[in-house]
């Protein structure tokens, strides 16, 4: 009897054992991949292959042909370009890491030409989603950006090349830790008057334009320069501008 005792003690606490371990699978924190979204402007070109962005977020032309890498110097830009003072830096922001320039990407920046579209990928991340109300983001965030086409080192208001609203409501609630929100878009490169033509034929120019990207929050105007509730505002260099245009001679 005194054996029979035991062994049902021995059973009722491997029974306890288990079911505390099994209680502690069930109800240990797992830890969520980061959420990605892909958006894009409805508008961009059509020669952009859009099931390949949506499917890896890479950038790609319809057939398959290549997109070569920009060539592209990391910010900050140096004075006397204005600096932007961010008030929180502890919520969304461009790119994953708030001290490098890694939430811009310039796909075409080496086939920039008049009148040609330019294509921009953001990267937007969005920390602590599970920890947030939908209600945060009934309005936009928004991705503006501007280009020194004159290079007096400053960018004005004609120099502003986007300025663009993304609603992100619909994808709250988020049980993941953070979201990671990638755009793409593009603008139309102007005709700035940026070079000399001389002699005949054709010319290639290169030289380097200093570009300025803001992500603030409902802001259809938005500044290159002063403060900034949120966000943040990342800097690039386009080390090859290349234009490319039949030139007649002045004699004939």
């Amino acid at each position: 009897m005194h054996k029979n005792k035991i062994m049902l003690i021995v059973c009722l606490l491997c029974l306890s054992s288990a079911i505390s371990i099994s209680y502690a699978q069930q109800f240990t924190p797992v830890e969520q991949p980061t959420r990605v979204i892909r958006l894009y402007n409805e508008n961009l070109p059509a020669d952009v292959d859009l099931n390949a962005y949506l499917e890896t977020g890479e950038v790609v032309l319809l057939g398959g042909q290549e997109i070569l890498p920009p060539k592209i110097t990391p910010g900050p830009a140096p004075a006397p370009y204005p600096y932007v003072h961010v008030w929180d830096k502890g919520v969304e922001q461009l790119g994953v890491s708030m001290d490098e320039c890694d939430g811009i990407w310039f796909t075409n920046a080496n086939l920039w030409h008049p009148n040609k579209w330019a294509l921009v990928r953001w990267l937007i991340r969005v920390p602590n989603c599970n920890k947030r109300d939908a209600s945060e983001f009934a309005q936009d965030l928004t991705v503006s950006l501007w280009v020194d086409w004159n290079q007096d080192r400053m960018w004005s208001r004609n120099e502003q090349v986007l300025n663009e609203h993304i609603n992100i409501f619909e994808h709250f609630p988020q049980i993941g830790p953070d979201m990671e929100i990638t755009y793409l878009t593009k603008f139309r490169i102007p005709d700035a008057a940026i070079w000399e033509t001389m002699g005949q034929g054709a010319e290639k120019y290169e030289t380097k334009l200093w570009v300025r990207g803001v992500l603030s929050y409902d802001d259809p105007d938005a500044s290159p320069d002063g403060e900034s509730l949120f966000g943040e505002v990342e800097d690039y260099r386009i080390n090859f501008f290349e234009i490319q245009h039949d030139i007649k001679k002045i004699d004939e």
